[in-house]
């Protein structure tokens, strides 16, 4: 077991490690749209924790009302999105994070993946540069759509 300093630790080189991937990419980590998304409600995020690695669209209002009128908006241009990310997306309208509060998520997953296997960064840094590529494209397709719906 890992102490948190040790834990804490892993995040940091997993993190870094995942700038200069992506860097050599030809991908800055501030040129992901991200947070910038224009609408309030969305952000595009990264996420490595003990259920696997995540590329996700998250939804999220101090109004559950609000945030489902989001996700809907989102989930009416699902074939949309679909065309460009594949069926391996997942649309989840009542996303819990532990510890946090409940969100509304489109999301790819690697199941299994581990911050602490430094044998497999590579691989996972491919899954998240990859997969933010297929979503932030998608969520450029249709964001003006969504804005003005």
């Amino acid at each position: 077991m890992y102490t948190k300093e040790e834990k804490r630790e892993f995040r940091i080189q997993f993190w870094d490690g995942f700038k200069r991937y992506s860097k050599k990419q030809g991908r800055k980590m501030t040129s992901w749209v991200l947070k910038g998304t224009q609408i309030k409600e969305a952000q595009l995020k990264f996420d490595m924790n003990e259920n696997g690695a995540f590329v996700m669209l998250q939804i999220d209002s101090k109004l559950d009302t609000k945030r489902y009128l989001v996700f809907e908006k989102f989930f009416k241009y699902k074939p949309v999105v679909e065309d460009t990310c594949g069926d391996d997306l997942i649309w989840d309208k009542n996303f819990f994070i532990e510890g946090f509060k409940e969100v509304s998520v489109v999301y790819f997953q690697l199941q299994e993946a581990s911050v602490y296997n430094k044998e497999k960064w590579e691989e996972y840094y491919q899954f998240l540069f990859e997969k933010m590529s297929l979503l932030e494209e998608a969520f450029l397709d249709i964001k003006e759509v969504v804005k003005n719906d």
